[in-house]
């Protein structure tokens, strides 16, 4: 802990505090909670007495509030700049005399900061009655403190408080003049931060059934010191340090496994010996056996740390996740390596004590078996989170302070804090519950987590260690040794049975204190990191599929085996039935905060499986969309900053949009880039192309659709957007590129509409004859090729292979109306297919639409639609999506196969796309993941809903199919089959869906 003083009036005094006993493993870096106390001594202050009515007494070291005589203090603090966000702010006056009912606090607004230290009761400022705390009982000799975080306080500026009278037995407490500088009033802020946080880890996945339990089959350990002694083997206890170089091996034979492993962990009990340093959980390879194990024949570590809990306390018990090597039936083997030269034992499966011996417990996902009725019946496990109302924590030292509005929850035996959460929760109609899970995510490591006891429900404001919550005296939960950020999870399951208010007391067990982040530091955007309750529960069943099998049921199920953490980006078909994927790995828990991402290509072959993968881990790239030409090469459209080299050179200095051609076995054949700049005072301004959109013709050319500002140079010289440069929320106008296959210029055109939001060419697609299609929305201005529009709304326009114009469609929407087309795709005769929303009124092929609201300019409900046009751009056809509720959902990607079938993905309200109730009840799962399949009539051939993922689905054609791709970051199950993320982060999944 760091304390600095500063001397003067209006002085502050920093406390700044961050838990520092951790030290981490090599690369595994961390970076704290900074917990920041700023203490502000008063700038001015004074007070006012009715029967002194001309008196100041600014100069007197003390202040009377008082309602005999009438007497009210003012006082004023200036604000000193500090690093993070406010949370708490408390003034503190210390009594010189006490009161059986003490003063309140009051916010003056505006109109009662009238006033400096010769103000009177006669010009007295304003009184204004926003009450912020009020102190009651009042002992001479001590300090009242209260709590005025309501009040808006702004850095650099000063801040007032008033304090009035509720009692004729008035206080009297020292001023900003009191000979005593250390009494002389006080605003105590909190200020915290998580400031370059890595991302939290992930919380423990929300298993649906009690674990499978394995004893250890062999354990031993070795040592550097005997190093051909084998005795470790039919030991009590395993011994492991980094001081006499001692090593613990464990195996256990999983078997009887049916489903999938969604967690594993390794639970060993601590003997006698307990360390600060606890050691790490490593896989192993090597043939090994415990009669026979030496030093010199020892097995070898492999990969990363598995698992590392620092701080292990004598006759404790500690839990290592190890589900990223337990993935199903057959041995598995961990080493356990210390990072201590303190030892370490724990109890060994020789050990006399069963119940202390070492043990696997495996969670898998729930028994299914395939679906085999028409709709694809299916039960699904349901997560729903619950955070609390309000938590808080009570401190012994300040028995009289609350902590509700802090970032932290604290939980130690000395001194003595106490925590609490208060939850409101449904348990969900109709369905059974599995489990009930309390997750806390912890900011420090302790020996001990604290144990679990049911409270009641409390008001924060009012809970102290003077008048904590009751609880009752039994615990319901209890929890291990505990690493730093990672959460810790209860059990609440038999104490949470009925719906209303639940609340929660953490006693601690231990003095090697620990804090989670409270629901405060989400909501004031520190650490998103809140407590939650994860209600686990099985669904009554339901139809997950409506159509004519086998149409939309699945051909196969691919999972990314990527040792990274993936996210998916964007995808497209490849000739050959395969597709390409473009992905970003995610920026790793242990990593740098500053490390940019990694952009990934990747091309699979037709049965999904993995042809070559490409990394590209250059800074400021952003991979935005690929395609893939008919001989097979892969096209990349992106953007950048500076002057990278994807493999062919640096790109030119600047900002802006780079193309880039893979060979067919992803060696880099070339790479384009393309700057915009605007004319600043001082020269040209680099600005941002942000890409919209990439196809590709049978010759292999690429067509790329984006935004600029300024200028920009494709090939033939600078064109201009119509936008000057980046402003407020202005946005870009757009261009169509095209670049030939061995990436010279072909043509682009500049689509300069004339509105704040700007023209943008969301999509594009290349037909049989290589025209090109692009959809999107238009402002008044634009010119397609036939002179400008004078309307403004969704638009699709074709350019012939040279760039010529061949026709363009508009929607009109007038102004304080909204309409969009969000995706296009080519249908076999030359027509267009759309994908879009709308708000207002339009007729489309001589038949009147309307949303919800239609007439509710701006903030009306938007309704989806699917549209078709000919190949001329007549208007054919069109699907408005709308419950007899006015309830809607929203189209996602769109892609069209050589059958002329579209297909759209979607998040829930399947039952709105015309077979009837599909997937659960919004109300129950909402946003499910939704693929639905339309003939070219735009008739609904099949809607299937899926488990959740954890982003957008996107879509690639392939000759049989359609490859639908997410990112799986929590238990799917398809088919009766479940799918669990290997690093429980995010593996990408694809499923190819039968056309």
């Amino acid at each position: 802990m760091a304390l600095a003083l500063l001397s003067g009036c209006g002085c502050a005094q920093d406390e700044v505090s961050a838990s520092t006993r951790e030290e981490a493993p090599e690369g595994q870096r961390r970076d704290e909670l900074v917990t920041q106390t700023v203490t502000l001594i008063a700038a001015a202050d004074t007070h006012v007495v009715a029967t002194s009515p001309t008196t100041s007494f600014g100069s007197s070291p003390t202040m009377e509030v008082d309602r005999s005589p009438e007497s009210e203090a003012y006082l004023r603090f200036l604000i000193t700049p500090f690093e993070g966000r406010l949370t708490t702010a408390r003034l503190r006056v210390y009594a010189l005399d006490g009161s059986s009912d003490g003063p309140t606090a009051h916010d003056p607004r505006i109109e009662g900061r009238n006033w400096n230290e010769l103000t009177t009761w006669n010009t007295r400022p304003t009184q204004a009655n926003n009450i912020l705390a009020s102190a009651g009982a009042v002992t001479s000799g001590t300090w009242i403190e209260l709590d005025i975080s309501d009040l808006a306080i702004s850095q650099n500026a000063y801040t007032d408080v008033h304090l009035r009278p509720d009692s004729t037995d008035g206080v009297t407490i020292a001023s900003s003049e009191h000979p005593n500088a250390a009494l002389r009033p006080q605003l105590v802020l909190t200020v915290e931060s998580a400031e370059d946080h890595p991302p939290h880890r992930p919380a423990p996945l929300p298993v649906s059934g009690p674990p499978t339990l394995f004893n250890a089959s062999a354990d031993t350990y070795v040592s550097e010191a005997a190093p051909g002694s084998s005795a470790g083997g039919t030991a009590q206890k395993l011994w492991v340090d980094n001081g006499q170089k001692r090593e613990a091996y464990l195996r256990f034979s999983v078997q009887g496994l049916t489903e999938t492993v969604q967690r594993a962990v390794l639970r060993l009990n601590v003997s006698d010996e307990g360390t600060a340093g606890g050691p790490s959980v490593y896989a192993i390879q090597g043939a090994w056996s415990e009669s026979s194990v030496t030093w010199n024949t020892r097995p070898q570590r492999v990969g990363g740390v598995l698992s590392y809990v620092p701080f292990l306390s004598p006759l404790g018990t500690v839990e290592y996740d190890v589900t990223d090597l337990v993935r199903g039936n057959g041995d598995v083997s961990f080493g356990l390596y210390g990072n201590s030269s303190t030892p370490v034992t724990f109890v060994s499966r020789e050990a006399s004590t069963s119940g202390l011996r070492p043990q696997l417990l495996v969670w898998t996902g729930a028994s299914r078996g395939a679906p085999g009725d028409a709709c694809l019946t299916r039960r699904e496990i349901v997560s729903t989170t619950v955070y609390p109302l309000h938590d808080t924590y009570i401190d012994q030292y300040r028995p009289d302070s609350t902590f509700h509005r802090e970032a932290s929850l604290k939980v130690d035996t000395q001194p003595g804090f106490y925590s609490y959460l208060d939850f409101d929760m449904q348990l969900p109609a109709g369905q059974v519950v599995r489990r009930v899970l309390l997750q806390l995510y912890a900011l420090e490591a302790s020996d001990r987590a604290p144990r679990l006891l049911k409270s009641h429900p409390f008001d924060p404001t009012q809970t102290t260690w003077s008048h904590p919550p009751p609880y009752v005296n039994e615990v319901i939960a209890d929890a291990w040794a505990v690493k730093k950020d990672e959460w810790v999870e209860y059990d609440v399951t038999a104490a949470v049975t009925t719906s209303g208010r639940h609340a929660f007391h953490l006693y601690p067990y231990s003095n090697d204190g620990l804090s989670f982040a409270s629901v405060d530091a989400a909501r004031e955007g520190i650490l998103d990191a809140a407590p939650r309750l994860v209600i686990v529960t099985e669904s009554a069943p339901f139809c997950s599929y409506r159509g004519t099998q086998p149409a939309g049921t699945t051909a196969w199920v691919k999972q990314s085996t990527s040792a990274a953490t993936e996210r998916s980006r964007h995808t497209a078909p490849a000739p050959d039935g395969g597709f390409a994927v473009l992905s970003a790995v995610e920026q790793t828990q242990d990593g740098p905060y500053w490390g940019e991402q990694t952009d990934v290509v990747a091309l699979h072959r037709a049965d999904g499986s993995v042809a070559w993968t490409r990394e590209f881990p250059q800074t400021q790239v952003e991979f935005r969309r690929v395609a893939v030409t008919s001989l097979g090469n892969v096209l990349v459209a992106g953007e950048y900053a500076g002057a990278p080299d994807l493999g062919k050179g640096a790109l030119p200095q600047g900002r802006g949009m780079f193309l880039m051609k893979l060979t067919p076995a992803g060696a880099v054949d070339w790479t384009r880039g393309y700057r915009s700049w605007s004319q600043g005072p001082d020269g040209p301004e680099d600005n941002l192309i942000p890409v919209y959109d990439l196809a590709t013709d049978a010759h292999g050319s690429a067509v790329v659709t984006g935004g600029f500002w300024g200028y920009a140079d494709f090939g033939a010289g600078p064109v201009y957007s119509g936008k000057p440069r980046p402003y407020d929320d202005e946005g870009p106008n757009s261009f169509v590129l095209k670049v030939q296959w061995d990436g010279a210029y072909q043509w682009a055109r500049v689509l300069a509409g004339q509105a704040l939001r700007g023209t943008e060419a969301l999509s594009v697609a290349v037909d049989a004859q290589e025209n090109v299609t692009v959809g999107g929305w238009a402002a008044p201005g634009t010119d397609f090729g036939a002179g400008a529009i004078t309307d403004r709304g969704p638009f699709v326009a074709r350019w012939s292979p040279s760039g010529a114009p061949l026709w363009s469609w508009l929607l009109p929407a007038p102004y304080g109306h909204y309409a969009d087309v969000y995706d296009v795709g080519v249908l076999p005769d030359g027509g267009v297919a759309f994908s879009g929303s709308f708000d207002g009124r339009f007729t489309f092929a001589g038949t009147s639409y309307a949303s919800l609201e239609p007439d509710d300019s701006y903030d009306g409900q938007r309704d989806a639609m699917l549209g078709r046009l000919s190949a001329t751009g007549t208007e054919v056809a069109l699907r408005q999506f709308q419950d007899d509720l006015g309830r809607s959902l929203s189209l996602g990607s769109l892609v069209v196969d050589a059958s002329g079938n579209i297909t759209t993905a979607q998040s829930g309200w399947g039952r709105l796309l015309g077979l009837g109730p599909v997937g659960l009840p919004e109300d129950v799962a909402p946003d499910r993941p939704t693929v639905a399949s339309f003939a070219p009539s735009l008739a609904t051939r099949w809607v299937r809903v899926l488990d959740p993922l954890q982003s957008r689905l996107l879509l690639a054609p392939v000759g049989d199919g359609v490859v639908v791709t997410g990112d799986l970051a929590a238990p799917f199950e398809v088919e009766g089959t479940w799918y669990t993320p290997r690093l429980r982060r995010s593996d990408l999944l694809h499923l190819k869906l039968r056309p």
